[in-house]
């Protein structure tokens, strides 16, 4: 049926004769993705380092109650001493030149457990030595052995119980096994087993009598060989595992915290823990798959928990992904926490006050991860890897605010949920089949919240229902008709929202009204309103409607249609001449505060932007000065309308990427004023809202595009 009007050329064709069923998909109650227990592990600082430096080791020499680092490179012959301060930064401390191209390093722990020397493997150079560091961060060459192979890795431990700790040497181009013991201030070397290559090798208690026995694999016969302690030093072959292909990263950890040592090592795309017992059978196996290769693995309780964790880096991908341990030989699902460019070596992370995980990247930055203790300014949270819109939630609806955003990478949509602290405490996620670019939260139940995720100028809209108190979900997905242009929601009685939708297909302005019944969306729909449009907005003033500028060839119109028990006539708020060059972009809200909906319109022209107010009934022109061509807007990423005070009035706030601030603007003089308020320098935001996180205190949380983590400032 059509319905002309004088003011349109265009035709209204409605379609709620006939109404259609969308696309419904995956509209059952089933469990969510694991809540991970995160427990506050996700602070995240970034340090700029010298570019090259692929490789770092953790110790303390100058023997404060902070870690230290060295940063080295093979090639460049060069350690870089970096010592820990208070805050979790670092001073550059010194530089200082080696002799040798180093492969691989190993902390050497003294009598009274404090670590100021290091030992180095030399692979090219057929070397292994020990570097002592002063408090000033300078190293010098204490002892050197040279080989006449190519020694590779490294693992310490005192293997006879006299207070010193004894060096395994292996290699894949390494001539069997060779033990170096501390005698005084020189070294001995001795053989194990020669004429073999064992491309991994680790000490590790495998009888459970006390001693240091030696796991290694043979990376000839894809075999693991365990060579047992005698109690004095003396070590011979007692077993052979056959493995089905070639294993990594070693390492002997008491995984389950039994009092047995256990062997985890990687094995192609998956993580291999072979449990040891009374019996040293080491038949308990757990297989954890995993969605990249890891390069390097190291263990933790990162958490504090009391369970030992996983983490492992792949460096073609620049991922750090963490494995949480549910205990009972069981883990979570595996989380991506980042992804940066060039990451090539990451070690646990510990201090007196500081627990965490460091990672460097050739590319000239240093990264931690480690605990957060309370939210303050400037707080940077990592749990993902490319987070992008973001919005917040109540859940319990308890004062508490909790965070939901959506990872471009991994493609899910995340919950961060804080404890009555306010720290970050339980991770969620669920894969969404398309990146968007806003979510919209119904917030009104204390544990079930629906989530809507959608992008302007995209069709497909993801609905997440979530139980937090329960742990179940349901998802629905429908499509909009033609490219979103804006879409509300509004609660009704039923369990879901109905949807407002504007959109544009083949050129034309539509409105399509989706309810709610009978455990699906239906949707009526309005077609064909406008032509030549530049922009519109969902209205909910006296009935759902929308507000819209278009272009008839002489003017610039600002018009207006609702739809009620019938469809009113083409109403025109605002005319302008037309001109060329021109885009305008609108928001529409109670901007004052009341109950009268209003649109701002923001022009951007090549000489000049300004911006027009409308609350349909007079229409004000803001022509300000200061909006220059850093004032522009033209992105829902860059608008955020909310309070930014305790009781405070609703404020529309705006990202200015020229001005790389936040500002608020307040209309004054019933709206023939317009100010415009710097209240927070930001760069690279992507997407941001204002809330109190802190009691009374309102902060920015914003993702950065650039440093891919979420970002937290206290205005």
């Amino acid at each position: 049926m059509k319905k002309p009007y004088s003011e349109e050329k265009i035709g209204l064709r409605i379609e709620f004769n006939t109404i259609r069923i969308l696309l419904l998909a995956f509209f059952l109650s089933k469990e969510i993705f694991s809540q991970i227990p995160i427990n506050g592990f996700c602070r995240y600082k970034s340090f700029s380092v010298e570019p090259d430096f692929n490789s770092l080791l953790s110790l303390n020499y100058n023997n404060d109650s902070y870690s230290d680092l060295i940063l080295y490179n093979p090639q460049l012959k060069k350690l870089v001493s970096l010592s820990g301060k208070p805050n979790g930064s670092f001073d550059n401390n010194s530089s200082s030149k080696i002799p040798f191209e180093i492969t691989n390093v190993q902390n050497l722990v003294e009598e009274n457990k404090n670590i100021k020397r290091f030992v180095f493997t030399s692979r090219q150079n057929h070397r292994v030595g020990i570097y002592s560091i002063r408090k000033n961060g300078k190293v010098f060459l204490t002892n050197i052995v040279k080989f006449n192979s190519y020694p590779e890795n490294l693992s310490t431990s005192d293997v006879n119980h006299n207070g010193k700790d004894e060096i395994l040497i292996s290699g894949s181009a390494f001539n069997g096994l060779s033990i170096i013991s501390q005698y005084g201030r020189s070294l001995k070397v001795k053989k194990i087993v020669e004429n073999v290559s064992f491309s991994q090798a680790v000490f590790a208690d495998l009888n459970s009598d006390g001693f240091s026995d030696i796991a290694a694999f043979n990376v000839l016969n894809n075999n693991l060989v365990f060579f047992y302690n005698d109690g004095v030093g003396r070590f011979s072959q007692v077993r052979t595992i056959q493995m089905d292909q070639a294993v990594s990263s070693l390492h002997a950890v008491d995984m389950n915290l039994d009092s047995y040592t256990d062997l985890i090592f990687v094995k192609g795309n998956s993580i291999v823990i072979m449990y040891g017992d009374f019996a040293s059978s080491y038949d308990s196996v757990v297989t954890i798959q995993t969605q990249y290769h890891p390069d390097q693995i190291i263990t933790g309780d990162f958490n504090k928990d009391g369970k030992i964790d996983i983490a492992y880096i792949n460096k073609e991908e620049g991922i750090l992904s963490i494995i949480y341990s549910k205990g009972d030989k069981s883990f979570y699902p595996e989380m991506i926490y980042l992804k940066k460019d060039k990451i090539s070596n990451l070690i646990p992370y510990y201090s007196k006050f500081i627990n965490g995980i460091a990672l460097i990247s050739s590319g000239g930055n240093l990264y931690t991860i480690t605990n957060l203790q309370s939210i303050s300014n400037n707080i940077n949270i990592s749990t993902g890897a490319e987070p992008s819109a973001i919005t917040f939630f109540d859940n319990g609806n308890n004062g508490i605010y909790d965070i939901c955003y959506i990872d471009n990478f991994t493609r899910t949509l995340s919950f961060i949920i804080r404890n009555t602290s306010g720290i970050p405490s339980l991770f969620y996620s669920y894969p969404l089949f398309q990146d968007h670019k806003k979510i919209l939260v119904d917030d009104s139940d204390p544990h079930t919240k629906i989530f809507f995720c959608f992008s302007p100028g995209k069709k497909l809209i993801e609905i997440l229902r979530v139980n937090f108190k329960q742990n179940k979900f349901d998802r629905q997905t429908v499509y909009s008709p033609g490219q979103i242009e804006d879409l509300k929601i509004k609660r009704t009685q039923n369990i879901f929202d109905n949807i407002y939708i504007s959109y544009i297909k083949n050129g034309l302005l539509g409105l399509s009204i989706m309810e709610y019944r009978d455990y699906r969306y239906l949707f009526t729909n309005y077609s064909n309103l406008a032509s030549n449009v530049y922009c519109s907005n969902v209205t909910l003033q006296n009935g759902p409607g929308v507000v819209y500028w278009r272009n008839d060839g002489k003017f610039i119109l600002m018009q207006q249609i609702i739809i009620g028990d019938q469809v009113s006539g083409n109403k025109t708020i605002y005319l302008m001449k037309a001109t060329d060059s021109l885009s305008i972009f609108s928001y529409t809200s109670h901007l004052y505060n009341n109950a009268q909906e209003s649109t701002i319109s923001f022009f951007n022209k090549v000489s000049r932007n300004f911006a027009l107010i409308s609350n349909y009934k007079n229409p004000i022109k803001i022509n300000k000065s200061e909006f220059s061509d850093n004032f522009k807007v033209d992105s829902l990423a860059q608008l955020f309308f909310g309070a930014a005070q305790i009781n405070g009035m609703n404020k529309l706030f705006i990202y200015l990427p020229g001005k790389n601030a936040i500002l608020r603007l307040d209309f004054l003089n019933k709206g023939r004023n317009l100010t415009a308020t710097k209240i927070v320098s930001a760069d690279n935001v992507c997407n941001y809202f204002i809330k109190n996180m802190s009691f009374n205190r309102f902060f920015l949380v914003y993702t950065d595009q650039i440093d891919n983590c979420i970002k937290i400032k206290q205005l």
